[in-house]
């Protein structure tokens, strides 16, 4: 039986975990071109095994931090769209719930819009860190000159993000992990679902039980299998479904979760 918007409500007024798996098609509502953006934007012209690998940094780390550079100015002049905003409004309209944020992104907006529990497991472009693993991390302030080496060893220090052919912190895709088995609502919002090893959490999810929803106006590999697949994009969806949400469980400072059903 196909399910309507209308039927998530209960579902998310119940829940006790929930989980947001997100991808590039979400910051592309803020500016931010996504990497099958390959005509435009950062991308363009770009062959991302030069600017964003480990053979790439070796062989050239002058032209990896002009590139990461580019993109971390472009950041700083970016903001949180409603998708980004009503993602983060999901904690203070299910205060009975935990919600986690995957994401693949790396331009820190989950955070800038009011998200608190964010899992970036594709590393972020707004720190730097030592290649080496040390235990340097920093903060890379917009307009500042990153250190090229790391001031605790001396090893070649690099943005803090998972480059092509790398491994996933796993400290942080445990995280993931661990949130996506006990998730009773499982999102998937602007991602293609086929970058590995990130896509097998949706599939985890469903396989654990939780209610898959994908959000994305394309349809994906991943389409087939969501309990509810909506061809929109995230800045329409979430600012809807937060709307009919209050409504069902009240709104943040006003009417509580007394209305849920138990």
């Amino acid at each position: 039986m196909k399910i309507t918007i209308a039927d998530l409500l209960e579902p998310l007024a119940r829940a006790g975990e929930v989980v947001v798996f997100t991808g590039a098609g979400l910051s592309a509502d803020s500016g931010i071109p996504t990497f099958r953006d390959g005509s435009t934007g950062l991308w363009a012209n770009i062959d991302p095994e030069e600017v964003a690998s480990i053979e790439g940094f070796e062989n050239n780390p002058d032209k990896v931090w002009a590139w990461h550079e580019s993109m971390r100015s472009l950041f700083a002049e970016v903001q949180p769209n409603t998708g980004h905003e009503g993602i983060a409004a999901l904690e203070a309209l299910l205060p009975n719930a935990r919600v986690t944020v995957i994401t693949q992104n790396i331009d820190g907006l989950h955070q800038a819009a009011g998200s608190t529990r964010v899992l970036e497991i594709h590393g972020s472009v707004l720190r730097i860190r030592c290649h080496r693993h040390c235990g340097f991390v920093e903060h890379w302030l917009a307009g500042h000159a990153a250190p090229r080496r790391c001031p605790s060893c001396g090893a070649p220090a690099r943005p803090d993000v998972v480059w092509f052919g790398e491994a996933l912190d796993q400290d942080v895709f445990s995280l993931a992990a661990q949130a996506t088995l006990d998730a009773d609502v499982f999102f998937t919002v602007g991602t293609s679902a086929i970058v590995q090893p990130a896509a097998s959490l949706a599939m985890a999810a469903k396989e654990y039980g939780a209610l898959l929803i994908e959000v994305n106006p394309y349809e994906t590999p991943f389409s087939v299998h969501a309990d509810y697949a909506v061809r929109s994009g995230a800045s329409e969806f979430f600012p809807a479904l937060w709307k009919d949400l209050s409504k069902i469980v009240g709104e943040p400072g006003g009417q509580n979760v007394s209305k849920r059903v138990d």
